[in-house]
């Protein structure tokens, strides 16, 4: 039987390989292409993903995709990358090296860069937050006069607090150059003595929200030494004004609410505490009044007691102090006495009034025998006198070795 196989015959694999040499040439290299995100997804580090058009769909995957943007479903972005063909799966896909957002996707991946940074810098730290002053007296709206956000937060203030003084900064919120000018003001404004700043604008789409995600004006909030608010766009709305601010308010309606502090509930409780307090002092004036009389008498009856046992107490000690220091004195008599004659039968004087005599050479004391040479003028005194004669013969005495 003859195959049935001709000359034109050819294998998948042939055909597949043909197909990936002809996406390996350079004019399926280095393309962009635009589109709408479907199905975004990661498998490990990569992402998986369809981009397609109004007529039309292409398979994508994008290696290592976390280091780079992550777009959402929906979203139109642009693909750099390469056409790829996988030989044994017969699969044709565009090898994305990088995704770029397009239109609002842009700015907002800008806003994100820039908060990021400016988190690193520690602009957004708790610790540079200061508080919000509980009464404020001077309050600064910075915003613009022709929305319907002053009426807002003035009709807010007033609503509750009368005297609260509200200035109002007229600045455009949107549009190039707005930034620019809510920073310039607020550099000014910022030693003239005012308690709070509020920075507020509506609602509005993200390009209109822009100036809020300033670098300069976040910059210069930063800086500023005034307490700020920051009320800009819906509830929902998060701009970077709001993150270096001081507080930030979901509205302008809710600013209003943070620095106006109810004026007439504030008074109310001050008449009722010092009504209170009046009271108070009086029943613990009368309390502490009888308690203090009670505790004089106590005290008068406590120190009579107590200094009638004590006079008694010295008493004795006196009488005691007397005996003892006059048994002392007489046992100090005796003491003396007998000391006295001790000391008198001790003197020198007895001693020679007995017979002897103290015998001197010149200066020194004769004690012996020994010290002494013919010819030695010698000093004898007695208890009487004194006489002086010269040695004539010296005998010195032996002594017994056995002694």
């Amino acid at each position: 039987m003859q195959a049935p196989f001709s000359e034109k015959t050819v294998t998948v694999s042939e055909v597949n390989a043909t197909i990936k040499a002809c996406m390996d040439s350079p004019v399926f290299q280095g393309l962009e292409v635009f589109g709408e995100v479907s199905g975004f997804k990661y498998s490990g580090p990569h992402a998986y993903f369809t981009l397609k058009d109004k007529f039309s769909q292409l398979s994508c995957v994008c290696f290592n995709a976390r280091k780079t943007y992550s777009p959402k479903d929906g979203e139109s972005v642009i693909i750099r990358g390469s056409l790829d063909y996988w030989v044994k799966g017969g699969r044709l896909s565009l090898q994305a090296t990088s995704i770029e957002p397009v239109g609002q996707g842009m700015l907002a991946l800008e806003f994100e860069r820039l908060k990021e940074q400016l988190t690193l810098e520690g602009l957004f730290d708790e610790a540079h937050k200061k508080p919000i002053p509980q009464y404020p007296k001077n309050v600064l709206v910075v915003t613009s006069k022709t929305g319907a956000v002053i009426r807002d937060i003035v009709t807010t203030v007033r609503r509750k607090n009368p005297i609260i003084d509200i200035t109002v900064r007229d600045v455009r919120v949107q549009g190039e150059g707005a930034a620019h000018e809510i920073a310039g003001v607020l550099k000014r404004v910022d030693l003239l003595g005012y308690d709070v700043i509020i920075i507020a604008r509506g609602g509005g789409s993200l390009e209109d929200l822009a100036p809020f995600y300033d670098e300069e004006l976040v910059r210069t909030v930063y800086a500023l030494n005034t307490p700020v608010i920051s009320a800009v766009g819906h509830e929902t709305d998060f701009s970077l004004c709001d993150f270096v601010a001081d507080r930030r308010a979901p509205t302008p309606t809710a600013a209003g609410e943070l620095v106006a502090y109810d004026y007439y509930e504030l008074i109310d409780q001050i008449k009722q505490n010092i009504s209170r307090l009046t009271l108070n002092a009086k029943r613990v004036f009368e309390r502490k009044s009888a308690s203090a009389q009670l505790s004089f008498n106590r005290l008068r009856l406590k120190a009579e007691t107590f200094y009638s046992e004590k006079e008694r107490r010295i008493e004795r000690y006196l009488q005691s102090a007397r005996q003892s220091v006059e048994k002392k004195v007489i046992n100090a008599e005796a003491a003396y006495r007998l000391l006295a004659g001790k000391l008198d039968g001790l003197s020198p004087l007895k001693v020679l009034s007995r017979g002897y005599f103290r015998l001197q050479s010149g200066d020194k004391t004769i004690n012996g025998v020994s010290s002494l040479k013919v010819g030695d003028s010698i000093k004898a005194t007695s208890f009487d006198g004194d006489v002086t004669a010269e040695v004539t013969d010296v005998n010195i005495k032996k002594r017994d070795p056995r002694r």
